[in-house]
């Protein structure tokens, strides 16, 4: 069992099913919807792939029977369809199947007549996100008692304890074939949480408010779009909040800026974590005749760090809200590394490296830059190999996190800024180490041999010494280079 996840009951035990009682933070601990792996190598996909992993298995019909496992349609409204496409990708790996759907997750007056509560054979949804999107499990409530009721007759994700916000709705179309047969509907008024998500059915606490958390996203640079501004609100889950604040940002910015013309994005996102503050993430991606779209956030490094935030081993976060503001500029602001060449190849100590490096940007007219390298004094009489490499593809070397202070105090430092060239050379004999949230770049002469226990385990990370220098640039660089430069020895 993954440390800190909650023991789930099973069928039978002393305290029923219906009666069961679940927390924030026992939802948020379920090991059935924890990312296996480490939380700075968090990816959506993968997380989706895990968890369809350990679901699937209870699912399945017996061999032979010819049964399938009965899947949950969920209604999706104002998704652009580069992103409704991700939606049903992820959904379906998890039992789901996404169904587009007119409106968004607003709310929609109830008839006169409807029913205030949930009731026998009423409509009962499951709010993911609600706002100017709607993503909704929708399916029948089978019987209520008291302030509890149980759904579906089958799971929604098999993820046990979880607390997902849920509403009464209203249906209004039903497709009844023996091929396949949907509803079609939308939220009316939020009630309750579910509670537990089990094999035979959902459980629904009405007295019951499920956390949820504001998606907002800005976008500047769009001439006349008649929506830069998107508000959301998505369900506070480990595995469904990273996957749905990616999908939801991703389509506000594909519905905005679909064109496929060349341009370039950055994207500032702030998040608020509870007891924490807020913490800021850099994203970025240029391209041509690709629209920007849910796929580069799912891969981005906001969605790897909400993801670490709820996936880790230490604590279970609690996300405030994620504000994200795009800037977008209708021109590929790229350039190749055409070259690099050395003015000097041979410096004196305390001597920088003039390099002249060749761009080629997109579109434009060749350049070239000077730029200066600190070379290390302790690398006289030896030559010194620098590669050039764009920053990124490099990250910063940092202490392991060992804590969710750590966690939260690593993730906004783990990369570079984006428009930078990194220059890198080793610093050979030289070691450096990383320990309980810090980092020694260059570690004195003969400790590398004293931080190497040799009766625990529980030690420094060590390294071999290097020395990055950051070269700022204007615009993000595609390739690599190197030059060797001799450093001459001292003569006393």
């Amino acid at each position: 069992m993954a440390p800190g996840a909650a023991r789930a009951p099973f069928p039978g035990s002393a305290q029923s099913t219906l009666g069961r009682a679940a927390d924030h933070r026992a939802a948020s601990a379920h090991a059935a919807q924890r990312f296996a792996g480490g939380p700075l190598d968090y990816d959506v996909r993968d997380h989706a792939t895990q968890v369809a992993a350990r679901t699937t298995p209870a699912l399945a019909a017996p061999g032979g029977s010819g049964l399938r496992p009965a899947t949950t349609d969920v209604m999706v409204g104002g998704l652009a369809p580069g992103a409704f496409k991700l939606a049903a990708e992820l959904l379906s790996k998890v039992g789901m199947t996404a169904l587009q759907a007119g409106g968004t997750g607003r709310r929609v007056a109830p008839e006169a007549d409807a029913p205030h509560t949930f009731v026998d054979g009423g409509v009962i949804m499951v709010q993911l996100v609600r706002g100017d999107v709607g993503i909704h499990g929708l399916g029948t409530v089978t019987h209520v008692v008291g302030d509890k009721l149980v759904a579906f007759g089958h799971p929604m994700l098999n993820g046990g304890v979880e607390n997902l916000p849920t509403a009464l709705g209203t249906v209004h179309w039903i497709m009844s074939t023996q091929n396949r047969s949907f509803k079609v509907g939308e939220p009316t008024q939020t009630l309750g949480a579910l509670v537990n998500d089990r094999q035979a059915s959902i459980v629904v606490h009405t007295q019951r408010t499920a956390p949820s958390f504001p998606v907002n996203v800005t976008i500047e640079g769009v001439a006349g779009a008649p929506h830069p501004n998107w508000n959301m609100r998505v369900a506070h889950d480990q595995f469904l909040a990273p996957m749905f604040s990616a999908v939801a940002i991703g389509s506000a910015l594909e519905t905005t800026s679909a064109e496929r013309n060349d341009l370039t994005w950055r994207a500032t996102s702030k998040i608020g974590i509870a007891g924490y503050g807020s913490i800021t993430i850099e994203d970025f991606g240029a391209g041509s005749r690709t629209p920007i779209g849910p796929g580069d956030f799912a891969r981005s490094r906001m969605s790897r760090a909400l993801g670490a935030l709820l996936n880790n081993p230490w604590h279970s976060g609690t996300i405030t809200g994620v504000d994200t503001k795009v800037r977008i500029s209708h021109r590929r602001e790229t350039m190749v590394l055409r070259g690099s060449e050395l003015l000097e190849s041979t410096i004196d100590v305390g001597q920088p490296a003039r390099v002249r490096l060749t761009f080629d940007p997109h579109l434009g007219k060749r350049r070239t830059r000077i730029v200066e390298i600190p070379i290390d004094a302790g690398l006289a009489g030896q030559k010194v190999r620098i590669k050039l490499r764009p920053a990124h593809q490099q990250q910063r070397v940092v202490a392991p996190p060992e804590s969710y202070a750590d966690l939260v105090r690593v993730l906004p430092k783990l990369d570079f800024p984006a428009e930078a060239l990194i220059a890198t050379y080793q610093l050979p004999k030289e070691a450096g180490a990383a320990f309980e949230g810090k980092v020694a770049h260059r570690l004195p002469p003969g400790a590398a041999d004293t931080l190497r226990p040799t009766t625990k385990s529980l030690a420094p990370m060590m390294f071999g010494a290097f020395k990055q220098v950051v070269i700022p640039l204007k615009g993000f660089v595609i390739g690599q280079d190197s030059v060797e430069v001799r450093v001459r020895e001292v003569v006393r």
